[in-house]
C-alpha cells in the first residue's frame, strides 16, 4: 500500500514539474513574440470607489534596455483635456467609460495627461489594489489573463506587465511630475541614421494656440525629430497626417502620432510630401483635436 502511494506521489510530482516546465517555456516563447518594442501601457480599473486604488504605468518592449513599472495613487489630481477640468486619476477611466468614449479617445487622454505617447491601456473589471501589494497585483493580472484566454484572446499586456511586479523593478512615485520626468528620461530613443531623416512638421489649423507644441512634446519624447511648428489661418475640422509612403523606415512614427488624437487619425500617403513641407510627414491639427 505504501509503495503504491509513494509511486502515485512520485508520478504526480513528475507530472507537476513537467507541466510547470512546459508552462515556463510557453510563456518565454510568447513573451519573445510580444508585439511591444517600446511601449507605455497603462493599467487601471473600470470601476471606482472611495479608495480609488493604484494607477500603474509600465514601460516595456524588446527594445527597452531597462523595463520599468511606475505606480501613482489613484487620488492624484490631474487636469483632463477639453471641458472636463480636474479629476482624480483613479476616476478618469470610469468617467470616460460612462461617457462612452472610444479607445482612441481614452488613449489620447492618457497621452496628454502624461505628455508621452501612451500605446495602450489595460482596463480591468476590479479595483487595482491601492496598497501596492505585488502578490495581489499578480493575482489581478492572472485573473485578467485567464479571462482573455477563455475568450481565445492572447493576454499580451498582462504578459508584458507581470514580470515587472517585483519590488526591485517598480517605482512608487509621489507626484505626477515625478512619473513624467522618470518616463521622459527612460523613453529617450536612440535613432539610426536613416531614422534621423524621419522628420515631422506640425501645422495647427485651429484657433486654440499651443496644440502644436503639446503634440511636439509627446512626439519628441518618442524620439521623433520635429523640425517645424506653425499655425495657419486655413482652419480644418478633421485632423490628418500626410506622409511619404515610400519611406518605410519611418513607419514607427505613425502610432506615436495617433496616440495624441481623440479619434482615428486620417492618414494620407503622398510621395511629394517631403518636397512641399521639407519633412517626411506633416500633421495638420484640426478642430477635432481640442
Amino acid at each position: 500500500m505504501k509503495k503504491k502511494l509513494f509511486r502515485f506521489l512520485f508520478a504526480s510530482l513528475i507530472c507537476f514539474l513537467f507541466a510547470w516546465l512546459i508552462w515556463v517555456l510557453l510563456l518565454s516563447q510568447v513573451r519573445a513574440k510580444s508585439p511591444y518594442k517600446d511601449e507605455v501601457i497603462i493599467l487601471t480599473s473600470k470601476v471606482i470607489d472611495d479608495k480609488k486604488g493604484i494607477f500603474l504605468i509600465a514601460h516595456v518592449g524588446s527594445e527597452v534596455s531597462k523595463q520599468s513599472l511606475h505606480a501613482l495613487s489613484g487620488k492624484t489630481v490631474v487636469t483632463l483635456p477639453k471641458e472636463y477640468g480636474q479629476y482624480e486619476l483613479g476616476a478618469v477611466l470610469p468617467l470616460l467609460e460612462l461617457e462612452g468614449k472610444s479607445v482612441a479617445y481614452k488613449r489620447a487622454v492618457f497621452s496628454r495627461i502624461f505628455s508621452i505617447p501612451v500605446g495602450s491601456f489595460l482596463a480591468i473589471d476590479e479595483l487595482v489594489p491601492g496598497d501596492v501589494d505585488f502578490s495581489k497585483l499578480q493575482g489581478v493580472l492572472h485573473r485578467s489573463a485567464v479571462q482573455k484566454l477563455r475568450a481565445f484572446t492572447m493576454p499580451w499586456q498582462e504578459l508584458a506587465i507581470l514580470p515587472l511586479l517585483t519590488q526591485q523593478s517598480s517605482t512608487i512615485s509621489s507626484s505626477l511630475e515625478e512619473v513624467q520626468a522618470q518616463l521622459q528620461s527612460a523613453m529617450v530613443r536612440s535613432t539610426s541614421r536613416s531614422e534621423l531623416a524621419c522628420t515631422v512638421a506640425i501645422v495647427n489649423t485651429t484657433t486654440e494656440s499651443g496644440l502644436a507644441r503639446q503634440l511636439a512634446t509627446v512626439l519628441e519624447q518618442g524620439g521623433v525629430r520635429v523640425v517645424r511648428i506653425t499655425d495657419t489661418s486655413n482652419t480644418e475640422e478633421r485632423s490628418r497626417f500626410v506622409m511619404d509612403a515610400d519611406r518605410t523606415e519611418c513607419a514607427w512614427i505613425e502610432p506615436l502620432v495617433r496616440s495624441w488624437f481623440f479619434s482615428d487619425l486620417e492618414v494620407q500617403q503622398k510621395s511629394e510630401t517631403e518636397q512641399s513641407y521639407r519633412a517626411w510627414g506633416v500633421v495638420f491639427i484640426g478642430s477635432d483635436a481640442h
